[in-house]
């Protein structure tokens, strides 16, 4: 089954081909060549899960998208004092090829102009090698957990025709923000904007970031998280040039476009989205990008002023129904398919904020399940706030599992589903209590691998506890039975009493509970066919919890007197009792062991 996300991500990828406008650059022949119909879109979590559409690894140079990185290289290597000395981070509002400084210092504006991110890769130390670029590439590589290459043709082109770029370092040199000769740093600037990267390998370089510099495919740490806290800050206020305000206030992610037709955005804490089409509005960002980001933000709430906590550890537990068993007691034959074939039904338990994050992490969990999964419960009891954007996403989970045969169910005790009003397709069941979710699980096992046996009607004349005996002995011990009947909420037994027999449920329904002054919380949930009692054949405890009719209930009660009578009259029908007693108490053992595993 595909991921709803990544479904998801595709629809978003049509719909940029209605998107039509703008222009390629014409002075580098690697830019103006590129084909226009590209579009790639691609998204990496903060651990680490990518999720591509279209041209998503088609290689394009990053251009103004280093900006970011060689600022981070260069705060590493000075420290912030050093560098806040030689750049500011105030918006220019201005466009990034502007002399956008300081009148009495020279001091850019900030690092992601063309002036200020010269300005920052003149900071940059070598490595041991003396080289500072080699330092770039490798770092970056760092980021995109790959080894990156230099288009050589984009780079000759934006050296050899960057007069402009030329002079803004020879300008900073004048002020002493670059010391001694400007023309390497130049050069290295040049060099970084021909990095060749893919909208895949910019979305796990975006990602480094919003994890606080490490790398969440390869797990290593390439920035101080101090670093990479201030590099999205100048982001969200300067990546996008004189359009940054629109664009803090339509799409409100930390970004960087850049003119090979690249635009990256980060959420903190959650993921980094990269774009890749060429044609570039008057700003210098791609037209299709710019539209793909914004179509993101809104659909999945992405941004900052939506958004609280990462969904890294959203699903709190997943289990199976052999391993969660519902309180409901079930006869042998069902007991025995829901063995073998209970870890086809998937119980997963949410915690925290359900929000876009949050919810691709169950949605990817639930698209790891084979085409033998019968059904999905979903428990959102201990989910604190679940979004709108979560809600439409598990629609869409059920319409994916439903395409593929497999049920979803979800517990939601305080009707927040119903609260949200939310105009979708929720093709899913709903309860309000888990153990309810968890029966009903266990019957769609028991409905596509179990027999009518799995089934026990609502009234049983015969207990099951007497099914595998001899028909004379079984009618013997029916003949000793005698009826009660109980009404909805009456207690039958309570915790502390003392043995006085073994009732078997001729129909109603049944509940043993933990003491009242304990809160009453349901054990199990005994049906026809049942029996109940003999836990309190113990002489040290007795009964060990309560039992209360959960509707009008009718039992067949044998007493404690005729057990001990039948003992004395026939001794080898009361072993055959006490053996089926002994059965039935390791089916009830064998049941709870499920369930503590």
């Amino acid at each position: 089954m595909h991921s709803p996300i990544q479904q998801y991500l595709d629809s978003v990828h049509e719909r940029l081909f209605d998107v039509h406008g703008g222009e390629q650059p014409k002075n580098n022949p690697s830019l103006a060549e590129a084909d226009p119909d590209l579009c790639g879109l691609a998204m990496t979590t903060a651990d680490g899960y990518t999720y591509t559409s279209g041209d998503a690894e088609v290689p394009f140079s990053m251009q103004s998208i280093s900006k970011v990185f060689c600022y981070a290289i260069a705060l590493q290597d000075r420290g912030f004092r050093y560098m806040d000395s030689k750049i500011d981070v105030e918006p220019s509002g201005s466009s990034f090829k502007d002399l956008s400084s300081e009148a009495n210092t020279g001091r850019p504006k900030n690092p992601l102009i063309n002036i200020g991110a010269i300005a920052a890769t003149a900071q940059i130390l070598p490595d041991s090698d003396g080289e500072v670029f080699d330092k770039i590439l490798r770092i970056m590589s760092d980021c995109a957990a790959r080894q990156l290459e230099v288009d050589e043709i984009s780079y000759e082109a934006d050296r050899d025709g960057g007069m402009h770029n030329r002079a803004l370092s020879w300008f900073l040199a004048s002020w002493g923000i670059i010391d001694g000769d400007p023309l390497p740093a130049f050069d290295d600037y040049s060099r970084q904007c021909a990095i060749l990267t893919s909208s895949k390998d910019l979305s796990i370089m975006a990602s480094t970031l919003t994890n606080l510099g490490v790398n969440p495919v390869t797990g290593k740490r390439v920035f101080s998280r101090s670093v990479a806290q201030r590099v999205m800050s100048v982001m969200l206020t300067c990546g996008m040039y004189d359009d940054s305000g629109d664009w803090v206030s339509s799409v409100g992610m930390p970004a960087k476009s850049g003119v090979g037709g690249g635009i990256i955005s980060v959420l903190p804490g959650q993921l980094g989205i990269a774009t890749y089409a060429p044609p570039l509005d008057r700003h210098g960002s791609s037209v299709r990008g710019l539209a793909a980001h914004r179509i993101l933000s809104r659909d999945l709430e992405l941004h900052f002023v939506r958004t609280s906590k990462a969904g890294l550890s959203t699903i709190r537990a997943h289990e199976t129904i052999d391993h969660v068993p519902s309180t409901t007691r079930r006869p042998e034959s069902a007991e025995a398919v829901l063995a073998e074939h209970g870890c086809r039904a998937h119980v997963l338990e949410v915690m925290g904020d359900l929000l876009f994050s949050g919810i691709e992490v169950l949605s990817r969990e639930v698209a790891t399940f084979g085409s033998e999964t019968v059904c999905v419960v979903v428990d959102l009891s201990r989910a604190d706030h679940v979004a709108e954007v979560s809600i439409k996403a598990i629609s869409r989970l059920a319409t994916a599992l439903a395409n593929v045969g497999t049920a979803l169910a979800l517990v939601d005790p305080f009707d927040r589903l119903d609260s949200l009003l939310v105009p979708v397709d929720m093709r899913v069941e709903i309860f309000e209590d888990r153990n309810d979710a968890l029966t009903w699980a266990e019957d769609q096992i028991l409905i596509e691998f179990g027999d009518d046996s799995c089934f026990p009607d609502d009234s049983i004349a015969t207990p099951l506890m007497f099914s595998g005996l001899d028909e004379t002995i079984r009618k013997k011990f029916v003949s000793l039975l005698k009826r009660e009947e109980y009404e909805t909420g009456e207690m039958v037994r309570r915790v502390g009493d003392e043995f006085d027999g073994i009732r078997f449920i001729v129909s109603g329904e049944i509940h043993t509970m933990t003491a009242e002054d304990e809160g009453g919380e349901i054990i199990a949930q005994l049906v026809a066919g049942m029996s109940f009692g003999e836990l309190a054949l113990n002489e040290v405890y007795n009964q060990p919890f309560d039992v209360r009719a959960a509707e009008p209930t009718v039992v067949e009660l044998l007493s404690k007197s005729a057990i001990e009578k039948l003992e004395k009259t026939d001794p080898e029908a009361a072993a055959l009792l006490w053996r089926a007693i002994a059965v039935e108490g390791f089916i009830r053992l064998g049941q709870i062991m499920r369930g503590v595993n």
